[in-house]
């Protein structure tokens, strides 16, 4: 049984547009435990979690080693539109849209990122309106805290990666 681990990123591009990202590790649930041990050494000492934007260079390329010797696991949609302030239907078509790939792909188990209570709450009501609407019912969603389950970080980087090429970097994308 494959497992998704989701994360999101926005951005801004220009004065006119934006762009949302949603990523996703997909794992089979056997390799779960040994992913999250070879993530855990990489904390360092009073860190909760590894976040892209806090981490040095030569740090996020240990993080992308990491990651690489996983093995390929990793999704990325994006949705690019005039800028706002307010990205959550953004988001909610990166999920639909990912809700939607995982049902082919027989991936049931999404885990996502806690935001706020409200917006965990939203995020369970989307996937039940999309569910009324023929969403495969097997699609499950949770949440968790991002210093709680490491495997999250993988998303995280990996959306890191791709901001970090788009901004004249591709060294940590083209190792993934």
């Amino acid at each position: 049984m494959m497992r998704a681990f989701l994360d999101e990123s926005s951005r801004v591009l220009d004065d006119e547009f934006q762009e949302y990202l949603v990523g996703a590790a997909l794992l089979s649930s056997a390799d779960c435990a040994d992913a999250r041990e070879e993530l855990r050494p990489l904390l360092l000492p009073g860190q909760v979690k590894l976040h892209w934007t806090d981490e040095s260079r030569r740090r996020r390329s240990k993080i992308i080693d990491a990651i690489v010797s996983l093995g390929p696991m990793n999704v990325i949609i994006s949705h690019v539109s005039a800028r706002q302030r307010r990205t959550e239907r953004f988001r909610r078509k990166c999920l639909e849209t990912l809700y939607y790939e995982f049902a082919t792909m027989e991936v049931h188990h999404l885990l996502l990122e806690s935001r706020s209570v409200k917006q965990d709450k939203d995020d369970r009501a989307h996937i039940v309106a999309l569910q009324g609407q023929g969403l495969d019912r097997r699609i499950q969603i949770q949440h968790r805290r991002g210093g709680d389950e490491p495997l999250l970080w993988i998303a995280n980087a990996v959306l890191g990666a791709v901001s970090s090429a788009e901004r004249g970097e591709p060294a940590h994308l083209d190792a993934l």
